[in-house]
């Protein structure tokens, strides 16, 4: 399955008034092509939409999970 990630705009780590950082946020589409750098991992929070022509690559030694 040839999926091509691409970047996740909108990630963010929102601070709590006393500056905790406890929630990592990301977008829910992925709307530009992106390849996860070789023995590299990538994590997103889903559900994830990929747009029309865009392409995630995941290399051999990497993986992309989507939680």
């Amino acid at each position: 399955m040839g999926l091509t990630l691409s970047s996740i705009s909108g990630s963010s780590i929102p601070t709590g008034s006393s500056g905790d950082q406890v929630f990592y946020t990301n977008g829910q589409t992925v709307n530009y092509s992106y390849t996860i750098p070789n023995n590299n991992n990538a994590g997103t929070f889903g559900p994830i939409t990929i747009a029309a022509g865009t392409t995630v690559t995941i290399p051999s030694g990497s993986t992309w999970t989507v939680v």
